[in-house]
C-alpha cells in the first residue's frame, strides 16, 4: 500500500484465534473507540485473509504450547512470504521462554512483539489500543464506516421544504452516510443545505436523525452523491444498532474469503525452523 493511502485508511485489524480472556470487553471497546476490526477462527483461513487484506495489523492470541508453536511457526511463513511480509504480528500470551523468543527473531520485520494477557481488561484494552495508535491503524479516519450499496432495501427519506425524497443509501457510519439522489433533484441539495428530517431504512430498521447537513455533492454514475453529517449524535441505542450492522459487513466479507480460496494446509505444529510451506 502506498505511504499515502496508508496515511489516509490505516489498517484493517485482524484478531486470529480471536477468544481470548476478556475478548468481549476488549472488542466491545475498540468498537467504541472506531477501530475498523475483522476476526479468523481458523489459522487455515487466515493466510487468504491477510493477502486480501494487506498490510493489516495481526494480533494471535495463543498461550499454551502447541498453540504458541503454531503461531511462531505461522508468523514465521508470513514473514518468509512475498504476498504477506508485510503484515504486522502481535501475540498475546502469558509468557514466551527464550527458546519461543529466540525462533521470533526470524520473522522480523513482521513480529512486533508480545502483548501479555492481562486479567484486568482495562489494562489489555489500554496495551492493545497503544500499539494500534503506534501504527497508525485509523488512518486520517476517526469513524469506521462500511458499504451498504448491495443492500437494496437500504434507503433515506429526506423531508426538505414539504416535499419527500429518496435517496439510495450507498455507506453508513455513527456520524453520516453517502446516498444518491436523481439528478434532476441535485439543485435542492446544495452542499451545506440542512436537511431537518431525514430516516435511514437499514437491515429492518428505521433510523430517524433530526437534521442531517450536505457535507458534500458530486456527479456518480449517472446519479448525484451526497455526503450527508448528521447534525446530532445518534442515540446510544441506534449507535450501537449501526456498529452492530458495521460488525455484520465485515464478518460476511471474511466468510466471502474464506468461501472463495482453498484452506491452508500447512502444519504448523512442527518444532521451529522445519520447512513447514513445501
Amino acid at each position: 500500500m502506498a505511504e499515502n493511502q496508508q496515511s489516509m485508511f490505516g489498517h484493517k485489524v485482524i484478531f486470529l484465534n480471536p477468544d481470548f480472556p476478556g475478548h468481549g470487553e476488549v472488542f466491545r471497546q475498540l468498537r467504541e473507540d472506531e477501530y475498523e476490526f475483522f476476526f479468523v477462527e481458523d489459522f487455515r483461513d487466515a493466510k487468504n485473509v491477510l493477502r486480501e487484506f494487506k498490510d493489516s495489523i495481526c494480533f494471535v492470541f495463543a498461550d499454551e504450547s502447541v498453540q504458541k508453536r503454531k503461531t511462531i511457526n505461522f508468523i514465521l511463513s508470513c514473514a518468509a512470504d512475498e504476498s504477506l511480509k508485510s503484515t504486522i504480528f502481535y501475540i498475546l500470551t502469558s509468557d514466551l521462554d527464550s527458546k519461543e523468543k529466540k525462533a521470533l527473531k526470524g520473522a522480523s520485520p513482521c513480529y512486533e512483539g508480545m502483548i501479555k494477557l492481562n486479567p484486568k481488561t482495562f489494562f489489555l484494552v489500554q496495551d492493545i489500543e497503544g500499539k494500534l495508535e503506534e501504527k497508525n491503524a485509523k488512518g486520517r479516519r476517526q469513524y469506521v464506516r462500511v458499504s451498504c450499496s448491495a443492500d437494496k432495501s437500504a434507503v433515506a427519506l429526506a423531508q426538505l421544504d414539504g416535499c419527500a425524497y429518496k435517496l439510495k443509501m450507498h455507506d453508513i457510519s455513527i456520524v453520516g452516510s453517502a446516498c444518491s439522489i436523481e439528478p434532476k433533484f441535485s439543485q435542492f441539495f446544495e452542499k451545506g443545505t440542512v436537511i431537518p428530517t431525514i430516516s435511514f431504512s437499514l437491515a429492518g430498521r428505521q433510523i430517524w436523525v433530526g437534521g442531517v447537513t450536505v457535507y458534500g455533492i458530486f456527479p456518480a454514475d449517472g446519479a448525484v452523491k451526497l455526503v450527508l453529517l448528521f447534525k446530532k449524535p445518534l442515540v446510544d441505542e441506534d449507535k450501537s444498532f449501526v456498529h452492530r450492522y458495521i460488525g455484520d459487513k465485515f464478518e460476511d466479507a471474511v466468510d466471502t474469503i474464506i468461501k472463495i480460496h482453498p484452506k491452508d494446509e500447512s502444519d504448523y505444529t512442527k518444532d521451529f525452523g522445519k520447512d513447514e510451506d513445501k
